[in-house]
């Protein structure tokens, strides 16, 4: 009974191993246009809590790779953008990669090494990145998983799962969906459906590598591509060293640290350690700066300054906390 048990299981496993699909494949059911964040935080009980992503996510273009051209894509989204400023949006753009050469799991927050002249000469290379390189996309049934922080397939988390909007949401439907969105979660069950997608391509992607590697092309386009990041890096870092090393950086730097300690010369350093936001005014304004609860700030030390905890105050009106010319250069502790 334990062997049929273990051969049906076998059976099953090599089934979901054939049928699974690497993430360039899940592409294809992935449109472009704006995309919907469901949130998938649960309470301690494994409860989903709802709610939606306020910020605008967009599916702008899938490009070929430019390391596998026809093979993979690379994936340009608007990520995180604020919708009371699209005009910033095109600083929100972000370019996901395939993880893999050969079957892909997960596509990575990516940029590539180098400048435009490097990579028209040399080619692309992804950049190694340990803060972005946690940012991941997995792509499944037509939706967007989310993931943060990720180390390994059992190590990451999912932060939202973005469903296609055809049509904008107005502030009703948003506030229905909000209201649905518990149930919809619970229903999709998302953490158990992503993680049962990688446990499997998990399998297959390593068994795919090794058969891929063995064919020598194969082999040399990762090769040439660590020769591509190596090289980038080296020149970048030459550049560098070059620079830094000359006359003229030398003279610049000179420059900067004389700047630098002539403008201490005439400012005061007030750190506040009221408790309080403070407002500090200088002699004869009525134009308060605010130093919050335990920051800091600059001011001319040519005048006296004052402090108030009203920001509609005055220097008449004030506790004064350094005289004119006595605290240049000085750090000062407002109590």
């Amino acid at each position: 009974m334990l062997l049929l048990w273990c051969s049906i299981m076998f059976v099953n496993n090599l089934k979901a191993q054939n049928e699974i699909k690497h993430q360039t494949e899940e592409l294809t059911s992935i449109q472009l246009g704006d995309y919907t964040g469901y949130l998938t935080k649960q309470s301690d009980s494994g409860i989903y809590e709802g709610g939606l992503d306020v910020l605008v996510y967009k599916v702008v273009e899938l490009q070929d790779y430019r390391i596998q051209p026809g093979v993979h894509k690379e994936v340009i989204m608007i990520f995180g953008g604020d919708a009371d400023h699209p005009d910033k949006f095109e600083d929100d753009k972000k370019m996901f990669l395939p993880d893999n050469a050969a079957f892909p799991i997960t596509y990575v927050e990516k940029v590539y090494e180098g400048n435009k002249a490097m990579q028209d000469e040399l080619g692309f290379a992804p950049r190694i990145n340990q803060y972005t390189d946690g940012n991941r996309l997995v792509f499944l049934d037509g939706k967007i998983f989310v993931i943060k922080d990720w180390i390994d397939k059992d190590n990451y988390k999912l932060v939202s799962v973005m469903e296609h909007q055809a049509k904008k949401m107005g502030g009703l439907k948003k506030m229905k969906e909000v209201m649905k969105s518990p149930k919809k979660m619970k229903e999709l069950q998302p953490h158990k459906m992503l993680q049962n997608y990688l446990d499997v391509a998990f399998v297959k992607q390593q068994e795919v590598y090794v058969q891929w590697m063995k064919d020598s092309s194969n082999a040399a386009i990762v090769e040439n591509t660590e020769l591509i990041r190596k090289l980038t890096i080296d020149a970048i870092n030459k550049q560098r060293d070059d620079w830094r090393n000359s006359d003229e950086y030398r003279r610049i730097k000179e420059r900067n640290q004389s700047a630098t300690s002539s403008e201490s010369k005439s400012l005061v350093t007030l750190v506040n350690r009221t408790g309080k936001d403070i407002y500090i005014y200088e002699e004869g304004s009525s134009n308060g700066s605010r130093v919050s609860v335990n920051g800091s700030g600059r001011f001319n030390c040519k005048k006296n300054q004052y402090y108030s905890f009203n920001g509609n105050s005055s220097a008449s009106k004030g506790t004064q906390i350094t005289n004119a010319n006595q605290s240049c250069g000085r750090t000062i502790t407002v109590k």
